[in-house]
């Protein structure tokens, strides 16, 4: 089983057992989210680097486009900056993309070309436009759910995805990023700042360092954990993935030498 992985400075091809990995792409600063409609990977690609000079504002991110053998085939990119990107979403002809610089998610039907501007909650009274750090996105019975990281405790936002109506808000770790559910059907989250996966109704597993981004096989879940470590430094960091049974035990754990910051993980057919 291999895994397609995002990182401060790389896409890569994981090997699930091993950890042994390659480079799929290199170059566009830092990528994060990845989502796929099935024939065509979409990751993420900022321009910077955590560590880069360039000031934050002046960010302008694109989306990649792979086919099913990981071959570069295009990219994407809108008619506003794309700042601070993180996770992404396809569904239905749609990608909803997460701009947290801007407090915004954009919406880009891949069909028609159009994009549109969505501020989930409101405009900010005044700047910095990140008050929320909207980071992560997930649908599930007719509903979209998004996690506000709010650089301390965190929230589950859930929304009617037509209407975009915010139909309910609850805390949700801290610092979290991603949104899985359980067998149970209860959402989980990469409580990022207290180094735990941890759910809705209680239930929580430590697993340490920085967590973000998860995928599952089989029995498996694996857990991006990159090191806690100082902005300038974070780029060439050795981050890992974390794997787990399916009683939430640490099985092994896959070292990604220099590769930085673990931002998201997708399962490979």
């Amino acid at each position: 089983m291999n895994l397609l992985v995002t990182t401060s400075h790389s896409v890569l091809r994981v090997d699930g057992g091993s950890g042994a990995f390659e480079p799929v792409h290199r170059g566009l600063g830092l990528y994060f989210g990845i989502a796929t409609d099935g024939e065509r990977y979409y990751v993420a690609a900022r321009g910077r680097m955590v560590s880069s000079v360039v000031p934050p504002e002046e960010e302008s991110g694109r989306i990649l486009v792979f086919d099913r053998a990981l071959r570069l085939t295009g990219e994407i990119t809108a008619p506003f900056a794309l700042r601070d990107l993180h996770e992404i979403l396809w569904d239905r002809g749609r990608l909803w993309i997460t701009c947290s610089f801007d407090n915004m998610i954009a919406v880009h039907d891949t069909a028609t070309g159009a994009w549109e501007r969505w501020l989930p909650l409101g405009v900010p009274a005044e700047p910095p436009l990140d008050v929320n750090h909207l980071n992560s996105l997930a649908l599930r019975d007719g509903r979209l759910f998004m996690v506000a990281h709010n650089f301390g405790a965190s929230e589950l936002l859930e929304f009617d995805p037509a209407s975009r109506e915010l139909l309910a808000r609850s805390p949700l770790g801290m610092c979290s990023h991603n949104i899985r559910w359980s067998p149970a059907g209860v959402p989980y989250t990469c409580s990022s700042a207290e180094g735990a996966l941890l759910a809705t109704d209680g239930w929580r597993v430590e697993v340490g360092g920085f967590p973000r981004g998860m995928a599952q096989h089989e029995t498996e879940t694996y857990v991006g954990i990159s090191e806690v470590a100082e902005r300038k430094d974070r780029d060439l960091s050795t981050g890992g993935i974390l794997v787990l049974d399916a009683q939430w035990r640490p099985r092994r754990t896959l070292h990604l030498e220099g590769e930085g910051l673990v931002l998201e993980l997708h399962v490979l057919p």
